[in-house]
């Protein structure tokens, strides 16, 4: 007899469904399960009876009742129709309850979407260092603080699948960042941004020892770590994957929260500058005025721009 298998586990999957969707989501998947259940006791009565007209009056009164209205149908008095009465009556108790609990978690467990992100990213080039501008603004109506970003640079080299021995094929470096991804009284609402640096000068002589990428015309990206330097070839199946992390704090509710957003390089770099926003402080009301949040998500690569950032990576 085949062993078990106990490996991989994989613990909180509902927990981790129930705070990655939206309440509309949700309600829908509620209802659904509701018309389920209906259905499948409906077509049971519809056996036991043997009276297959009755099946949508059977279906209407289980589901009303599972949404909590008082039955006012009646079965026989028999073994098999109490068993399904019982049942029903004890799902019309859970089932709302359940729901109930789980729209208190969505509203008072702070998790998710307090930064909104730009789609994608732009370089640019200051004294020779090429950086990339990851835009941003705080969607959430709670007051943040102290709210710090990290960057992580996640590569693939397919050419050591088979050599794990020696080094793994996915490895993440950390890369250095300027003070401005440090914002500890951050205003809600406004179009932010933060840089970081790619590539060094190479006029300077002396090379940061943190890891910088260089990002070839063929679309090879050159990776030069602290330990080693090496190239991906996303066209042989490697890639790379940058990873900014955002941190903070809610005063109000006395919490904290972290959040994870992933561009791939280079598909997600524009080859054009991003639109500029553009804002301005009103001192009477104590906040900014944004003139123009069409251009955020104009932000998206548009088509021709998404083509030469793919072509760009698959460039041999």
């Amino acid at each position: 007899m085949k062993k078990k298998q106990l490996h991989p586990r994989k613990n909180f999957k509902i927990r981790q469904y129930i705070a990655s969707k939206s309440i509309l989501h949700l309600t829908l998947v509620y209802v659904g399960i509701n018309a389920a259940i209906a259905v499948l006791l409906a077509a049971a009565l519809v056996v036991i009876t043997r009276q297959p007209a009755e099946a949508v009056n059977y279906f209407y009164y289980l589901y009303t009742e599972l949404f909590g209205k008082e039955p006012t149908w009646a079965l026989p008095d028999r073994f098999m129709y109490q068993n399904i009465r019982a049942f029903l009556a004890t799902l019309s108790l859970l089932s709302p309850s359940i729901f109930l609990g789980i729209v208190v978690y969505k509203f008072f467990v702070l998790k998710r979407d307090n930064i909104v992100f730009r789609s994608c990213c732009d370089t640019f080039v200051e004294g020779h260092e090429q950086y990339i501008n990851i835009h941003f603004y705080i969607s959430s109506s709670l007051r943040l603080i102290n709210l710090q970003f990290s960057a992580f640079l996640r590569t693939y080299e397919k050419c050591r699948e088979d050599e794990s021995g020696k080094l793994y094929p996915m490895n993440t470096f950390e890369l250095n960042l300027n003070g401005d991804a440090f914002y500890p009284l951050p205003y809600n609402y406004v179009p932010s941004r933060f840089r970081i640096k790619l590539k060094d000068n190479p006029m300077a002589g002396v090379r940061s020892e943190g890891t910088s990428v260089v990002i070839g015309d063929d679309g090879r990206l050159q990776i030069h770590a602290p330990d080693r330097k090496f190239t991906l070839n996303p066209k042989a199946g490697d890639f790379c994957e940058l990873y900014i992390i955002a941190r903070g704090e809610v005063p109000d509710i006395q919490s904290s929260f972290y959040e994870v957003k992933c561009y791939r390089i280079p598909e997600d770099l524009s080859p054009d500058p991003l639109p500029q926003m553009h804002t301005r402080f009103i001192r009477e009301r104590n906040s900014f005025e944004v003139d123009n949040w069409q251009d955020f998500e104009n932000g998206k690569l548009n088509r021709r721009q998404r083509r030469a950032a793919e072509k760009r990576a698959q460039r041999t």
